[in-house]
Formats: structure tokens, C-alpha cells, sequence
């Protein structure tokens, strides 16, 4: 079925009607589109919205042009009864809905004559009879009298700037940049100096709608739902921080306009891409002396075999300073924190203290904290950037994904991926068979423990180095690792490598 002009029908079935501002009173109404939902799934009382503001819209227009319309303002009803009388009229035959008393359906004889007719009887009933009129027609915004004339509140683009001088260097680069892009698209939409006051969740509502069913340029398509609850998401914080500033009363008017049920993520889940973790015949390829020489970066070697041995996430691994290897008692630990400037962790479990697997030890990784110590350097890896805009562990994530592409290890699925969150995963999946409980498991790795857990959450105490060093016999890793070999390509140790000259300095040797 053709639809109407002006009208929108998305996947959930209600109409939205859509329909750009003329480009000279763009300017006046600070909107490029004015759209509104019609709250209804039935395509001709959809019909009859759209053909009444249409109407209302060009005379709007027309008005704000300081011009009349060429037709003459439409009768009233009492008018139409007297003509009616009077035999001046036609009757037609209107189906209404029974539950809502909109008309549905008007019969004619066919002429266009009797169309025309038709559809101004349908819009009179539209414009005087229906019991839930369409929304109004938003009204210019008058223009201010001289320089100092401010709007009232605060506007969205001084709103943004605000938010931008006291939030934006706490937020990661990649996180920060993506706040960005969502202010700048609900900034196109409302309008640069709209006062943020009167910002109503219909219209939030609005944008997010035209996020999913429009497309942003040539060759893209419409948003995925999880994108613009993202973007929703982003937007969301900024009038949560409007509200704790006071300049913005009453509930937050974009959080929530759209959300990813637990079905729908469970859906994504099933059909989107997973982790997968490594085989053992795949984690002996990874690991053998011979390919990792073709290992490039001294700091990729060591990030992995730390990975293997503690589970932890590459950003994790990244930012590790040598004051976060610590003695707990007799155990050398780690401490995953951010007590450092640069660190961050995921959640509030994932800042934990991980004693360190004796084959570590073995292959000389506290010798080496030892060494950089001694040299003056404060990190674990002080030739490496962790100010990337991508990531803090970028440069690791990067260095493993293409030492796995050079040796073919690839996903066994079409929706699978292999990185270096593969260890992680690997990790977790052998320790499940070590017959300790997972609340030692998780306090080891960093997961949040359950929720509803009372018991867990408030009355456990933190687990020693001790009690998780319980996990090692679970890695077995050590059975078949040929560490005599790994120790030379372990040995360098050149803490004063600057940032990115390796392959330079390499190509210099040769």
C-alpha cells in the first residue's frame, strides 16, 4: 500500500508524520523537520492526520511569510449543518471506528469531483470531530530586538559547552569522541540555541526514531537499534549532569527513549560475534618459542604470557606500573588498580590483587620489574603508548592480532573472533574445571559477583594472594610451555625504547 504524503511507518507500525521546514524558515523555527508520532497503527485514520497537518502546517508557513493562504479559511461546522438544510449539500456514507468515533472510510462515486468532496468532508471530521486532535504546530521563536537579548535558560550548545569544560577530560578519547558525535546529531535535530528547558521527551522520542528509520548520508543506512540507544545513552549524561548543576529541573527528558530489552540483547548475542577461546593444539601453536620470535615488540610477548597466566583484559595488562607489583606475605602479586595515572578498570571488582603464577616467575618476569626499577622507570612497558584513542591496550590488541594472522589462527565460527580477549576467556573456561568455587574464580579475573548474592556482596571478605594462588594447579599451562625457550626472547629488556622506533631501529640494524 502506497502511503500518504508526509507520513512515516516504521517496524513497530505507528505512523510518524514527517515533513521538512522550507529552507527560509529554517532559521526562524531552529528545526530542519518537524515530525510527530500519531500515536496510531490504523493507516487511515493515519490518512486523515496527515492530510490536517498538512493543512496546518501550510498555513503556518504561509503566515510566517506574512502571507495568506489562497484559499479561504475553512467553514464552520454550523455552517455546513445550515447548507445541509438548505439542500446545498452532499451526503456522503462515513465509517467510523466504534471504540475511538474517528472516521474510517468515506464512500463516493468515483468522480474526481466527488473524491475532492470526499476529502474535504474527511478533512472538516479530522479538523472539528476527532477526539484526540493531532499535536500543534510548533511557533517561531521571536527574534531577539538587539545584541544583548538572551534566550531564556540555558541553550543546548552552551549547555554542551558546560558539560565539555568540566566532563570531557575525565571520559576516555574513543568514549569522549562518540559523546561528541551524539551531541552534534541531537543538536542538528532541535536546534543549536533552543533552551534546553523546553526540550520535551516526545520530542527526544523523535530523534531517537529518526536515528533508526533515516538514513545520515549517502551509502548509510539507519541506525541499529543498539547504536541509537547508545547515542540516546550519550545524550542522556549530559542533561543528568544539567540536573545536578541546577540548570535543568524536573526528570531527565532523553534517558530511557530507547533501550535494548534482555531479549533482544540475549538475541544479539546469539546472532552478533563472540569471543572464542583457544584450543589447547591452537594455545601451543600461539605459544611456541619458534613463531613467537616473529614477534615484533617486546612488550606483545610479555602482555600475552601475563594474559595467560592471570586472565586479565588487555587495557588491564597495558597500563601496569612497577609500583602495582607488590610482596603479599611470601607471594608476589600484582595489583590491578588505578591508583596511576592513565589506569582505569571496568567495574569496581575488576580493581583487585592477583598473586603471580610461579611459571611467570620462571620466565623472569619480576627480574625484569627488578631491572626497570633500577633504571628509573616508573611502568611495566615504558615504550608504549597507552594514550591511544582506540584503547589504552591498542597497541597489544593490534601487535597480537597480526602475530595471529601471520601464523593462520583465525575463529572456527562466522560469527567468531579470536584476540587477545581469547585469553581471558581461555583462562576463565579451564579454571571451571578446577572444582574451586566461582566465587574464588571471579575474584581472581575481575567479574562483578552476583547481585542478589547478600552473602557474597556484603559479608565476604576480599580473598588473600594465598587462598586464589589455590587456582594454580588449575592452569596447567606448564606441562607443555617450553619456557627454557621463552626466557631469550624475554631477556632484552630495553627500558629505554622509545615509543614506536622498533621496526625503524630494526630495519637500521639490517
Amino acid at each position: 500500500m502506497r502511503l500518504a504524503h508526509h507520513l512515516v511507518r516504521p517496524r513497530n507500525g505507528v505512523y510518524y508524520y514527517r515533513q521538512r521546514v522550507p529552507i527560509d524558515l529554517q532559521r526562524v523555527l531552529g528545526v530542519r523537520f518537524v515530525q510527530h508520532s500519531l500515536r496510531t497503527r490504523d493507516a487511515s485514520v493515519a490518512r486523515i492526520y496527515s492530510y490536517t497537518l498538512s493543512l496546518r502546517y501550510a498555513q503556518a508557513f504561509a503566515a510566517l511569510r506574512a502571507t495568506a493562504l489562497p484559499k479561504p479559511p475553512p467553514p464552520h461546522i454550523e455552517d455546513i449543518i445550515a447548507r445541509h438544510e438548505g439542500g446545498n449539500t452532499r451526503r456522503f456514507e462515513v465509517e467510523f471506528d466504534p471504540t475511538s468515533l474517528r472516521p474510517t472510510r468515506v464512500k463516493t462515486d468515483g468522480s474526481e469531483q466527488d473524491n475532492r468532496a470526499a476529502l474535504e468532508a474527511l478533512r472538516l471530521l479530522a479538523q472539528q470531530a476527532l477526539p484526540l486532535p493531532p499535536p500543534a504546530v510548533p511557533t517561531a521563536q521571536p527574534a531577539p530586538t538587539n545584541a544583548t537579548a538572551k534566550p531564556v535558560g540555558i541553550t543546548l550548545t552552551a549547555a554542551i559547552q558546560l558539560y565539555t569544560e568540566a566532563e570531557s577530560a575525565t571520559l576516555k578519547p574513543n568514549t569522549w569522541s562518540q559523546r561528541q558525535r551524539a551531541f552534534d546529531s541531537f543538536k542538528a535535530t532541535l536546534g543549536d540555541n533552543r533552551a534546553v528547558s523546553t526540550i520535551t521527551r516526545e520530542q527526544a522520542g523523535d530523534w531517537a526514531h529518526v536515528l533508526m528509520t533515516q538514513a545520515s548520508g549517502p551509502n548509510r543506512p539507519p541506525m541499529t537499534k543498539r547504536t541509537a540507544a547508545n547515542m540516546v545513552s550519550h545524550v542522556a549524561q549530559l542533561f543528568a549532569f544539567l540536573v545536578k548543576r541546577g540548570k535543568l529541573d524536573g526528570p531527565n527528558p532523553v534517558k530511557g527513549v530507547v533501550v535494548l530489552t534482555k531479549k533482544e540483547k540475549n538475541a544479539r548475542r546469539a546472532a552478533g560475534f563472540q569471543w572464542e577461546p583457544f584450543e589447547l593444539d591452537t594455545l601451543q601453536r600461539v605459544f611456541d618459542p619458534v613463531n613467537l620470535m616473529s614477534v615484533g615488540t617486546e612488550h606483545t610477548r610479555w602482555a600475552m604470557l601475563i594474559g595467560l597466566y592471570t586472565g586479565a583484559r588487555v587495557g588491564e595488562v597495558a597500563q601496569l606500573y612497577l609500583r602495582d607489583f607488590v610482596m603479599e606475605g611470601d607471594t608476589p602479586c600484582v595489583r590491578f588498580t588505578t591508583d596511576s595515572d592513565g589506569q582505569t578498570v571496568k567495574t569496581e571488582a575488576s580493581t583487585r590483587l592477583v598473586p603471580l603464577h610461579p611459571d611467570l616467575l620462571d620466565l623472569g618476569l619480576w627480574q625484569r620489574v627488578e631491572k626497570l626499577r633500577k633504571a628509573g622507570e616508573e611502568r611495566l612497558f615504558p615504550g608504549m603508548r597507552i594514550d591511544s584513542a582506540a584503547d589504552t591496550g591498542n597497541a597489544i590488541s593490534k601487535g597480537f592480532g597480526n602475530y595471529l594472522g601471520r601464523i593462520k589462527v583465525g575463529p572456527r565460527r562466522a560469527n567468531g573472533t579470536v584476540g587477545f580477549h581469547s585469553l581471558r576467556k581461555t583462562v576463565i573456561q579451564t579454571l571451571q574445571a578446577c572444582g574451586l568455587s566461582a566465587e574464588r574464580r571471579r575474584a581472581f579475573v575481575g567479574h562483578e559477583q552476583g547481585d542478589a548474592d547478600v552473602h557474597q556482596m556484603d559479608y565476604m571478605r576480599p580473598w588473600t594472594a594465598q587462598e586464589l594462588a589455590s587456582l594454580f594447579p588449575g592452569l596447567t599451562w606448564g606441562t607443555w610451555l617450553r619456557k627454557a625457550d621463552l626466557v631469550p626472547l624475554l631477556a632484552p629488556c630495553d627500558a629505554r625504547l622509545p615509543p614506536e622506533p622498533q621496526k625503524r631501529r630494526l630495519r637500521k640494524a639490517k
